[in-house]
């Protein structure tokens, strides 16, 4: 079973998001507003993927990724932002950073989401 963790300042956000994955049958293991959270839950709770915000108060997620990855090497990452008008830019950062997307919150649905997170192992 796929284990989730989601790391996103809004908890407004977090429980949607929560709600969609529970929907689909994925497992969320926890929730954080910001990277020394979430680097405590990765070590903790040893999720699978964690779906990060790009912008979190103190340490970005795009700072934090290669730290929440160091801590656990399996560690698969979605980065998700606000900022739809930045996505080629951002999609570019979540490469360079070992992410394995950039998907804009307007555009994270139940399909969406089912995408990234079954994707097959290369």
């Amino acid at each position: 079973m796929t284990r989730i963790l989601i790391i996103d300042d809004q908890p407004a956000f977090r429980r949607h998001l929560r709600q969609l994955l529970s929907h689909a049958g994925f497992t969320v293991v926890g929730e954080a507003g910001d990277i020394p959270a979430a680097k405590e839950l990765v070590q903790e709770l040893k999720p699978d993927i964690a779906i990060v915000d790009v912008m979190l108060p103190g340490e970005s997620g795009v700072a934090g990724v290669p730290k929440l990855k160091a801590l656990a090497g399996n560690l698969r990452v979605i980065l998700v932002s606000a900022h739809h008008d930045s996505a080629r830019l951002l999609q570019k950062s979540a490469e360079e950073i070992g992410a394995e997307a950039f998907i804009a919150k307007d555009d994270l649905d139940l399909e969406v989401v089912r995408k990234w997170i079954e994707k097959p192992d290369d």
